[in-house]
C-alpha cells in the first residue's frame, strides 16, 4: 500500500534537473538525472551499485556539488551561496548508512545539539522534544546511554530521531538499513513506514523491495547516473517497460 498521505497534486519540495557531476579524476557520476518529488510523497531509489543514487541524492543539501543541472529544494535554487546551502540543509534532514552519532554525547545529547545551537531554541523546550522523539522511536528508555551501548538497529533509529528533531520538511535515507543485521533492519523500516504514513516527504535509496513495495508512491530506477525508470511500485515490480530495470530485478530477485 502506498503512502495515503501523497498527493500527485502537492507541492514540488524537489526539482532537479538534467544534473551532472564530475569527481576531479575525471569520472563522471551523474550525466543528466532529472527527478520531482512532491509534498508527502516516498519516493525509493533503486539501482546497481555505482549507479549514482548516494550521490544524487546527496546533492540535494549539498553534500556533494555538481557541475550542470539546476536543483530546487523548498522553492530555494541551490547554489553556491552558502547563506542559501544552511537555509536548505535546516530544512532537509540526512539519515546516512553509518548513524554518524557523536560517540562521546548521550543519545539525548545527539538530538538537542543542532537544535540548540543551529536553531537557537530553549534547551529545556528541546529536551522534552527530543524524549517525545525517541518514544516516537520506540527507544524511549535509551536517552541517558551512549551510542556504544546500543545496537545497530537502535542508533540508527536515534539517528532518524535527531533529524527529525530539526523539524525538516524532507528527510532522505541513504542506504538506511544496509549496515545492519537483518533481525535490526525489520526495525528501522516500521519507524520509517511510520513517517511515511504521517506525511513526511522522503528520498529512500534502497535495497528493500518489500519497504518499497508496501510504503513507496514511486519507485525510481537509476543506472550508470542517469534515472532510466520510474513507476508505481506495482507496475515497477510486475511489468518494468526499461530492460535495464528488468536486468535490475532479475538480480534482486
Amino acid at each position: 500500500m502506498t503512502n495515503p498521505s501523497s498527493s500527485a497534486s502537492g507541492a514540488v519540495m524537489i526539482e532537479a534537473r538534467g544534473v551532472e557531476k564530475w569527481y576531479p579524476n575525471g569520472f563522471q557520476a551523474l550525466r543528466g538525472a532529472d527527478l520531482t518529488v512532491r509534498q508527502g510523497e516516498v519516493v525509493v531509489i533503486m539501482g546497481p551499485s555505482g549507479s549514482g543514487k548516494s550521490t544524487f541524492i546527496r546533492t540535494f543539501n549539498a553534500l556533494e556539488d555538481f557541475q550542470k543541472g539546476s536543483i530546487v529544494v523548498d522553492g530555494m535554487e541551490l547554489s553556491n551561496d552558502v547563506r542559501n546551502i544552511d537555509a536548505i540543509r535546516r530544512e532537509v534532514g540526512m539519515v546516512f548508512q553509518q548513524f554518524n552519532l557523536f560517540p562521546h554525547l548521550t543519545v539525548l545529547e545527539n538530538l538537542t545539539l543542532a537544535p540548540v545551537l543551529v536553531r537557537k531554541r530553549p534547551k529545556a523546550e528541546v529536551e522534552r522534544q527530543a524524549r517525545q522523539l525517541l518514544e516516537r522511536v520506540g527507544i524511549h528508555e535509551q536517552a541517558d546511554k551512549y551510542p556504544g551501548q546500543l545496537s545497530g538497529g537502535q542508533q540508527q533509529r536515534v539517528a532518524i530521531a535527531r533529524s527529525l528533531s530539526m523539524e525538516p520538511r524532507i528527510l532522505l535515507f541513504d542506504e538506511p538499513t544496509s549496515a545492519l543485521d537483518p533481525e535490526m533492519v525489520q526495525e528501522v523500516l516500521a519507524v520509517m513506514q511510520e513517517l511515511a504514513e504521517a506525511g513526511m516527504t522522503m528520498v529512500v535509496v534502497t535495497h528493500e523491495v518489500r519497504f518499497a513495495r508496501q510504503v513507496a508512491d514511486r519507485v525510481v530506477l537509476m543506472a550508470d547516473g542517469q534515472v532510466v525508470e520510474e513507476a508505481p511500485p506495482e507496475q515497477f515490480f510486475t511489468n518494468p517497460q526499461h530492460e535495464r530495470s528488468k536486468q535490475f530485478l532479475r538480480q534482486i530477485a
